[in-house]
């Protein structure tokens, strides 16, 4: 097979197979946000909220059902989320568990 061919067959293939990089509208996810949207959406979350929310999933809750639980399992849990926020703002976090003196 000579180059030419070789490279008109290539270039067939590749055209077969490309994909339109052109898009008039941002993707949509499933639930209809663009990734984009999503994206900023989280980044203008405080530090604090991040955390909370990662709490809530750790716990499979979200705002919505923790706002409809009885009012003292909902303070059981706010205080427990409180506890873990303190402590993984104040960085007690990394050092739980240590096992090695690194002050040498």
């Amino acid at each position: 097979m000579q180059i030419g061919s070789y490279l008109t067959e290539v270039s067939r293939v590749v055209a077969k197979f490309a994909v339109k990089t052109e898009k008039t509208e941002p993707e949509k996810e499933a639930s209809g946000v663009s990734a984009a949207d999503a994206f900023l959406k989280e980044a203008r979350k405080s530090p604090a909220q991040r955390i909370r929310d990662q709490i809530l999933a750790r716990m499979k809750l979200d705002e919505e059902s923790l706002a409809s639980m009885p009012a003292e399992k909902r303070a059981a849990v706010e205080k427990q989320i409180a506890e873990e926020l303190k402590r993984q703002l104040s960085g007690e976090k990394d050092r739980r568990g240590a096992a090695v003196d690194l002050t040498a």
